[in-house]
C-alpha cells in the first residue's frame, strides 16, 4: 500500500508567530461556552424603598418628589406611560438618576387637591429593562387625601371589543359643555382589557366620559372617538347596584365595586380634503380625496387646448381625468383648477379652489409614445365568469378605460346544452356611475353552463380602441351546494336586523327580522357567527352615536355560539339575546385583543 505523501509548508518566523497567536485566540473563542456563563436573567422589577415626601402624604407644599429604589433604574417612554391626575397643562419633568426617580412640577399645584401619578411601565431596572408595573404615587395639597374610586370598561360600540389606551375621566361640573371646554377633573387610561380605574376621588356627583385623546388635552376635540355615560353618578363610599366582581388571591370572597360601561364611537363626520394628485399613466390623472364628498368637484384646465373625460369611483372619492388628445398626453406637466368641498377645523363643509399640477415621469428606457393615441391595441377586458358561479352573484364585464360605445348586437349570451348553444335574451345595465363596467342580466338556471361572447368591436373606449373577439364560460352552482339558515328571535325585537359574520367578524349577509325571523339562503358550507343590532332610526344600517344630539350608538348583541353549516342542509336557530349578558356573549374567536399603541 502506498504511503501518503506529506506536504510541508515553510513559513517565515514572523508569519509563524502570527499563526500561533491567531490559533490561540480562536481556541479561546471556541471554548468560551465552557467557562462561567453568569447567573439567570434578572426578571424582578425595581422596588421602591423610600420617598420624599412619603407616598400618601398630605399638606404637600413643594414642587419636587424623590423616590429611591433598591437598584439602578432607567425610564421608558415617560410621555406615553406616565399619567398624572388631575392632568396638568405642562407635564412634570421626570428624570432617573442612579437609583433615584426625580419628579419636578413645572405648573403650580391646586390647593386642597389629591394628586395621583400613575407611572404605568415607565420605570424599569437598568440592566434588563424589567418594568415596574402598577406603581402609583399619591399626595394631597390639603389636610386629607381622597381615597374613593370608580371602575369601568370601554368597548368599541360597533363590535364590543375592548379598547386600549383611551382616556376615561370625570367632571364635577355636570354641564355638557365641560367635556369640550375644560380638561378632566380626574383621569385614567384603559388597559389591554379595556378596564380603567379612577382613584383618589372625593365624595360627590360626577359625569363620566372617555375619549381617544389624540390632541392630548384631556378633553373632547372635534374628530376624536368618544363615549359618555348618559346619567351622572354619585361616589360616596357605598356600593352601587351596577357592580363588578374583583377576586383577589388572598381572599376567596368577591369584592363588589361600581362598574361603568362606556361604548366608544366615532361620529359620522370625516375630514374631507384633497389628498394628492397622481399621474401614474401618461393618459390619466387621478385626484384622490380623503372621503366621499357631498358634491362632485369642478375641474377647469388652465390651457383651453387640453381635453379630458372625467370618471368617478363608487363613492366619488377618486376622480380620474382621462386625457383625450395626443398633444395633452405628450405634455410632461398639466395644470388644472379644481373647485371642491372640504371641511374646516370644526368639520363644517366649505368650498375651496386650488391649482393642481399633474407631472408625468416616464420610466427609464420606456417608449414615451402614448399607447392609446399613436399605438392602438386591443381593449383590455375582464369578466367574473367562472366555474362555480354563485347563484346570487352578477355577471360583470370590466374595461381598463372608459367605454364610449357598446354594440349590444355584438354581445351574445348562450346556454350550453351538450354540444349545442342556445341563445338567451339578456339586458345590459351599468354597474355604477363609471362607464368602465356593465352587468349582463339574464334568467340563468342553477347548475347550467353559459357562455358570454363579445365579437370584435363590441366595445370601444374613449380613445377609439376596440376589443378583439373573446368568450367567457360560467357554470352556476346548484341549491344543493348551499345551506339555508333561519334565525328566530324569542322574544321578538322591534326593528332588529341580523348579520351573518365570518370568523374575522366581517359581515357576510344582513337581513331585517320579520315575524318569520331572518331567512338566509345560499350560504356556503362554513362556520358563521351572528350579530344583531336594533335599527332605532329605521335606516337599514347600523348608526353610530352623536355627541351633539346626546345619542348613544345603536345597541349591538352577539349570538354566543358559532354555527357550522353543511351543503344541502337547512338550519334554524332560536335566539334569546337576553339569556347571556351583552358583554359576555361575543364568542372568544371573534374578540380582538385591544392593540397596544407604540
Amino acid at each position: 500500500m502506498d504511503k501518503k505523501k506529506k506536504i510541508r509548508i515553510w513559513l517565515p518566523g514572523w508569519a509563524m508567530v502570527l499563526w500561533l497567536l491567531v490559533s490561540l485566540f480562536s481556541a479561546g473563542c471556541a471554548n468560551r461556552g465552557m467557562g462561567p456563563q453568569g447567573g439567570p436573567v434578572d426578571s424582578i422589577p425595581p422596588v421602591p424603598l423610600k420617598a420624599e415626601p412619603e407616598n400618601g402624604s398630605v399638606n404637600f407644599t413643594g414642587n419636587r418628589i424623590e423616590v429611591t429604589f433598591d437598584e439602578y433604574i432607567q425610564l421608558n417612554n415617560v410621555a406615553q406611560n406616565m399619567l398624572m391626575s388631575p392632568p396638568q397643562q405642562t407635564p412634570p419633568e421626570v428624570k432617573a438618576r442612579g437609583k433615584k426617580l426625580l419628579i419636578h412640577f413645572v405648573d403650580s399645584l391646586r390647593d386642597s387637591t389629591t394628586y395621583t401619578i400613575d407611572f404605568g411601565s415607565a420605570v424599569c431596572d437598568y440592566n434588563e429593562r424589567v418594568p415596574l408595573r402598577g406603581y402609583a404615587f399619591a399626595f394631597a395639597t390639603g389636610p386629607t387625601i381622597d381615597t374613593l374610586e370608580t371602575f369601568g370598561l370601554v368597548v368599541d360600540a360597533e363590535n364590543l371589543d375592548p379598547v386600549y389606551g383611551v382616556y376615561a375621566g370625570i367632571y364635577s361640573n355636570l354641564s355638557d359643555t365641560a367635556f369640550v371646554s375644560e380638561p378632566f377633573l380626574r383621569v385614567a387610561r384603559t388597559d389591554s382589557a379595556g378596564m380603567f380605574r379612577i382613584g383618589n376621588m372625593r365624595a360627590g356627583r360626577y359625569r363620566l366620559y372617555a375619549v381617544d385623546d389624540i390632541s392630548r388635552d384631556y378633553r373632547l376635540t372635534v374628530g376624536e372617538a368618544l363615549a359618555f355615560d348618559p346619567e351622572p353618578f354619585t361616589v360616596d363610599g357605598a356600593i352601587s347596584n351596577n357592580t363588578m366582581s374583583n377576586d383577589t388571591a388572598s381572599n376567596d370572597t368577591a369584592v363588589e365595586v361600581p362598574l361603568h360601561v362606556l361604548y366608544l364611537f366615532r361620529e359620522k363626520q370625516q375630514r374631507l380634503y384633497l389628498q394628492r394628485t397622481l399621474r401614474e399613466q401618461q393618459h390619466c390623472v387621478r385626484v384622490l380625496f380623503s372621503s366621499a364628498p357631498d358634491s362632485l368637484p369642478i375641474f377647469r384646465v388652465l390651457d383651453d387646448s387640453v381635453r379630458f373625460f372625467p370618471s368617478y369611483s363608487q363613492h366619488a372619492d377618486t376622480v380620474s381625468l382621462w386625457l383625450t388628445d395626443s398633444l395633452s398626453i405628450l405634455r410632461d406637466s398639466l395644470f388644472f383648477e379644481i373647485r371642491y368641498r372640504r371641511t374646516d377645523s370644526l368639520y363644517h363643509l366649505e368650498w375651496a379652489t386650488d391649482t393642481l399640477r399633474a407631472i408625468w415621469r416616464a420610466p427609464r428606457k420606456a417608449d414615451k409614445t402614448p399607447s392609446h393615441v399613436l399605438k392602438p391595441k386591443a381593449l383590455e377586458l375582464k369578466c367574473n365568469a367562472r366555474q362555480g358561479f354563485e347563484l346570487n352573484d352578477t355577471l360583470l364585464v370590466l374595461c381598463s378605460t372608459p367605454m364610449a360605445l357598446i354594440e349590444a348586437d355584438s354581445l351574445h349570451l348562450l346556454q350550453v346544452v351538450d354540444s349545442l348553444r342556445k341563445p338567451l335574451e339578456f339586458a345590459i345595465q351599468k354597474s355604477d356611475s363609471t362607464p368602465m363596467s356593465f352587468q349582463v342580466v339574464a334568467p340563468m338556471q342553477p347548475g347550467q353552463i353559459y357562455e358570454l361572447r363579445l365579437d370584435s368591436g363590441a366595445l370601444t373606449d374613449i380613445y377609439g380602441v376596440s376589443n378583439v373577439y373573446s368568450s367567457y364560460t360560467l357554470q352556476l352552482r346548484t341549491p344543493e351546494d348551499y345551506s339555508t339558515l333561519r334565525v328566530r328571535l324569542n322574544p321578538a325585537v322591534a326593528n332588529a336586523r341580523i348579520q351573518v359574520l365570518n370568523n374575522k367578524d366581517q359581515v357576510v349577509r344582513e337581513l331585517p327580522v320579520t315575524d318569520e325571523g331572518a331567512y338566509f339562503q345560499y350560504l356556503k358550507a362554513d362556520t358563521y357567527f351572528l350579530r344583531m343590532y336594533i335599527d332605532l332610526n329605521g335606516d337599514g344600517e347600523w348608526t353610530t352615536g352623536s355627541w351633539t344630539e346626546a345619542r348613544q350608538p345603536e345597541p349591538i348583541y352577539y349570538y354566543p355560539n358559532s354555527i357550522q353549516t353543511k351543503s344541502n342542509w337547512d338550519f334554524e336557530e332560536e335566539w334569546d339575546y337576553r339569556a347571556v349578558p351583552q358583554l359576555d356573549a361575543k364568542p372568544k374567536q371573534l374578540i380582538h385583543a385591544a392593540p397596544k399603541k407604540k
